[in-house]
């Protein structure tokens, strides 16, 4: 099987996942906000892997080919990740800029270090991988340190669940970059294709599925922001 063919299984993929969501918000309105975010993780990873079924975005190299459209999509769906997982967690917004910048740095790097000859290349590898442990800071520290001990044990366990399958599913595209022909070129291009759908749609439509099981969660978000917005109206009221 061809890349492409394996990019239009993603696009499919990415497409049934969609609809998860979309059910969610049409059934529980109050969760809408939510699900928005989630729509736009696997929606936008449907159009790009459609676009690179389609050969747009395609830029060749020497000896490989990069994938404009998947950087693309990453530098929008990774971002919206990060931003669910803050809903839950309600960092302050200072927090979710400084991951946001530091996702977008490792993902321009991976850019850079695609288009850049060695030893430029590494690099620009070596600041995304600086830049992702900062952003593995954030996601096992901080963030979790936003939520507090004293959360509510569903919205901590929906939240632990989504962190743990993004950090460990993240933590493996810098190694198939190294070993995809992008890198050391270990990989074949029909292998690269199939582990980085395999990776994309677990790491997309698996926390999308796990964010809609676990959307009691979200109605507790919900109910605590509501109560505490009408604490404080009655408080200004006095």
């Amino acid at each position: 099987m061809t890349p492409e063919t394996w990019f239009w299984i993603g696009a499919v993929g990415m497409t049934l996942g969609t609809m998860l969501p979309v059910r969610d918000a049409v059934r529980n309105p109050a969760r809408r906000r939510f699900d928005a975010v989630l729509v736009g993780v696997t929606g936008v990873a449907a159009v790009a892997y459609a676009l690179m079924a389609l050969g747009v975005g395609a830029l060749p190299m020497d000896g490989f080919t990069v994938q404009l459209a998947r950087y693309a999509d990453w530098l929008v769906t990774t971002p919206l990740l990060v931003l669910y997982l803050a809903m839950l967690s309600r960092p302050g917004r200072r927090t979710y800029v400084g991951l946001v910048v530091a996702d977008v740095v490792v993902i321009t790097a991976g850019v850079g270090a695609a288009l850049t000859p060695a030893p430029e290349k590494w690099a620009f590898y070596a600041v995304g991988c600086l830049a992702y442990v900062a952003l593995l800071y954030g996601l096992l520290r901080t963030l979790p340190a936003a939520l507090g001990e004293d959360a509510d044990p569903r919205v901590d366990a929906t939240f632990t669940t989504l962190r743990n399958l993004t950090v460990v599913l993240w933590t493996l595209y810098p190694v198939v970059w190294l070993l995809a022909p992008t890198g050391l070129g270990v990989l074949r291009p029909e292998m690269e294709a199939i582990v980085v759908v395999y990776l994309d749609f677990i790491s997309k439509v698996g926390f999308v599925a796990f964010a809609v099981l676990g959307a009691d969660a979200i109605d507790r978000v919900v109910g605590t922001t509501e109560r505490g917005a009408t604490d404080s109206l009655a408080v200004d009221d006095d």
